[in-house]
């Protein structure tokens, strides 16, 4: 999915900054109301991920930590 936000953009960072949300916290609310949809829960990072996946992801990111420490 692509989401061009044209003059949107500058005000949604704006408020990202004062509140703390993240951008896709605030149009998932935002669509949620507009359609009268309840609000999506949403797992982040590795518990989104399929569990083979996530085991993967973890193992790089643990690989990944090790080189910048060591360099």
């Amino acid at each position: 999915m692509s989401l061009r936000l044209g003059d949107l953009a500058e005000p949604l960072l704006k408020r990202c900054k004062k509140t703390g949300e993240i951008p896709s916290e605030v149009l998932r609310l935002a669509l949620a109301k507009e359609l009268a949809v309840e609000l999506p829960v949403v797992r982040q990072g590795f518990a989104a991920m399929s569990a083979a996946r996530a085991k993967k992801a973890q193992r790089k990111s643990v690989k990944t930590r090790k080189q910048r420490s060591e360099g």
